[in-house]
């Protein structure tokens, strides 16, 4: 229970921090205690070494405006760690309120799309890429339908739609991502290795999903009817996401991503509801999908 407390009272400085300019020392702790947390000041500067130390979350203290901001070079690992905490809240609502009778368990439906995945392979190659050990395993590919065996250098497990991907570089440095569903017979050899990238997340900043062929980074504009608006604007499509402008009419927004299959996949499944204006190449390839996909019926 301790250490929920702890991970309540980092995520809660670090939302005040972030959504009030230059917050004193004093309003940082006020706010804790309406949230019934009453940290001492040695707590507090703690609290401020682990975010730095552990998190890598720099809260830097302004002398002319009295009070704490996040460095901007914190900003990946802060949108990380919250993304964190909040499994953490999550998981201690749903606990606190199984605990007080396991009857409580039929007031919550879980998503039951069930991935098929051996969660000593996802811990065995957490394993290796903190330790930085290179990995052998096999892996089925659905596209060549065969398996195959691998040795890599993990860098990064991501997960997207609900599905872990461990992404790591070959010895001759090319770099692909691999379904860790599909991954059997995993082994972590004594063989060490120095990571080629300083930091691998950031290949996925300007991508939705895991694929792409080039890194050319492109603007692209789509136009939302009101109502699919809401939902677009409630959860962004991607991190760049910018609102041109929103009326009666639609809802027009820009990302800046490297255009792949993924970003077609998450367009088309709006259907009629989305109109790529911008690139007309990607305009004209998603026109054509759905001529294909009228065609099947």
């Amino acid at each position: 229970m301790s250490q929920f407390k702890s991970i309540e009272r980092l995520s809660h400085i670090l939302n005040f921090v972030n959504d009030h300019s230059f917050p004193s020392r004093e309003q940082i702790m006020s706010y804790l205690e309406s949230k019934d947390i009453f940290p001492t000041e040695r707590t507090f500067q703690r609290d401020l070494k682990t975010l730095r130390e552990m998190c890598f979350i720099e809260l830097k203290y302004n002398r002319f405006h009295n009070g704490y901001f996040i460095d901007e070079e914190s900003r990946p690992d802060f949108e990380n760690w919250m993304h964190v905490f909040e499994l953490f809240h999550t998981a201690r609502i749903i606990n606190d309120t199984i605990i007080k009778s396991s009857g409580n368990i039929d007031f919550i439906d879980f998503d039951r799309a069930k991935m098929r995945m051996n969660l000593d392979t996802l811990g065995g190659l957490l394993k290796a890429v903190v330790n930085r050990h290179l990995v052998s395993f096999k892996h089925y590919s659905y596209w060549r339908e065969e398996e195959r065996t691998m040795v890599i250098e993990p860098h990064l497990l991501k997960q997207y739609q609900n599905r872990w991907y461990v992404y790591g570089c070959f010895q001759d440095g090319q770099f692909r991502s691999f379904g860790i569903d599909r991954i059997s017979e995993l082994e972590i050899l004594n063989q060490s290795f120095k990571p080629r990238l300083k930091r691998p997340k950031e290949v996925f900043d300007k991508l939705i999903g895991l694929v792409y062929e080039n890194e050319k980074v492109e603007e692209v504009i789509l136009s939302f009817d009101p109502f699919q608006g809401n939902y677009i604007k409630s959860l962004p499509i991607h991190s760049s996401q910018k609102i041109l402008s929103d009326d009666e009419q639609e809802l027009l927004i820009s990302i800046h991503v490297i255009p792949n299959y993924e970003l077609e996949e998450q367009i088309l499944k709006h259907g009629e509801r989305v109109k790529v204006l911008q690139p007309e190449w990607l305009r004209y390839g998603i026109r054509d999908r759905l001529k294909e996909a009228l065609e099947q019926y």
